[in-house]
């Protein structure tokens, strides 16, 4: 046995409280952020100044800062808060670069304006990421895109365009209202009000009606009441959860898909209701001309879009493997092309109506729901 005598040593633990030492313990000088803002004049119709107020923080400790900004059509400037006129129309990407003298940081930040052409035509196309509705125009050019003052909403899946009165109804599933506005924004306010998660919204020219779902089947509403409470069940008892909807102006019928499966239908006069298919699980239908276009859920990460004759005959695949659900499929009658949005990737695809030509046409900084499209200006 050995005779080991163990003294604990307590190493400078009375010291650390006591102060061990009287080292100071160097902290990281703060960084530089790089921000800006700007304002447009001339609604932002070209030529329009840009005014930009450089808003970045630049701790003391840094030394001196110096700008850089590089406005993205190929001018540049040095000043702190810089103006700059755009003359043509278009996307720029603005950079600001702040380099510092003590520190020898390099920070950059960017920020894309949007100068619109004050004599664009096309077809107008609308979307949402849910919170804000964004606008653009189909033509010769790559799309630009800019959101809607007015709207605000929590969490929307389904826009409708009244083409008569010039109105763009949102449906909020979050706040469990819908809403209505002008095209460009202005005038939104609250339709209805106490809903039940609506998301697929359709309008009936017919009866001057508007249709949207809640979580059990479908309702409707007089578009001339401003009762935010006057609406009537429709279809009652799905009991898988209606998204999508959509009419038949000529056959005058409404079209559902349910989210956990089932498309059905029923004249607007209240007869006839029905289940074309029983299992089809999606978000989005629409009735084109002789037929009904649709989404459905096949597996994780592959959602399919296809299209039926109007008594769900002669099934065609349309496209496959898309990432999510989708809400929304737009039609534009000028080029007879479908658009719809993959939740997965953020892109917005169109292609024939038979599926021929698909093509990648816009990539969102978020979701595209509730794609609508307005008539050619």
């Amino acid at each position: 046995m050995n005779n080991v005598i163990r003294i604990p040593v307590l190493v400078c633990l009375v010291g650390m409280l006591l102060s061990c030492g009287d080292e100071d313990f160097a902290v990281p000088p703060a960084s530089t952020v790089p921000k800006f803002t700007y304002t447009v004049d001339n609604d932002e119709l070209a030529p329009s100044m840009a005014t930009f107020t450089n808003t970045s923080i630049v701790p003391s400790s840094v030394g001196e800062a110096t700008f850089y900004w590089n406005f993205g059509d190929g001018e540049s400037s040095r000043d702190a808060n810089p103006q700059h006129l755009y003359t043509k129309a278009g996307a720029y990407t603005v950079n600001l670069v702040v380099t510092t003298s003590i520190s020898l940081e390099v920070r950059k930040v960017s920020e894309t304006i949007v100068i619109k052409d004050p004599n664009a035509t096309g077809v107008p196309i609308y979307y949402t990421d849910g919170s804000t509705v964004f606008q653009a125009l189909i033509n010769t050019q790559a799309p630009i895109f800019t959101a809607l003052e007015g709207p605000s909403l929590q969490s929307s899946y389904g826009m409708v365009m009244d083409t008569v009165a010039q109105k763009i109804y949102m449906s909020d599933y979050g706040a469990d209202k819908i809403y209505r506005a002008n095209l460009d924004g202005s005038g939104f306010e609250e339709f209805r009000t106490g809903i039940d998660s609506p998301n697929g919204l359709a309008i009936d020219y017919g009866e001057n009606q508007i249709y949207w779902d809640n979580s059990s089947g479908i309702q409707r509403a007089d578009l001339n009441s401003s009762d935010l409470n006057q609406k009537e069940d429709f279809v009652t008892g799905q009991t898988n959860d209606p998204d999508g909807l959509s009419i038949d102006p000529v056959n005058r019928k409404l079209y559902w898909i349910n989210y956990n499966g089932g498309i059905g239908s029923k004249n607007l006069d209240g007869t006839g209701e029905t289940m074309l298919f029983p299992d089809i699980e999606g978000g989005t239908i629409m009735v084109i001309n002789d037929r009904i276009y649709f989404d459905e859920y096949v597996d994780s990460g592959d959602i399919r879009i296809k299209s039926a004759d109007l008594d769900g005959n002669n099934i065609n695949t349309l496209a496959v493997g898309i990432g999510r659900v989708v809400y929304g499929i737009g039609y534009d009658p000028n080029d007879q092309k479908i658009y719809w949005g993959d939740r997965g990737t953020d892109i917005m695809w169109r292609a024939d109506l038979d599926g021929g030509n698909p093509e990648s046409w816009f990539t969102a900084p978020g979701d595209t729901r509730g794609i609508i499209i307005g008539k050619k200006q």
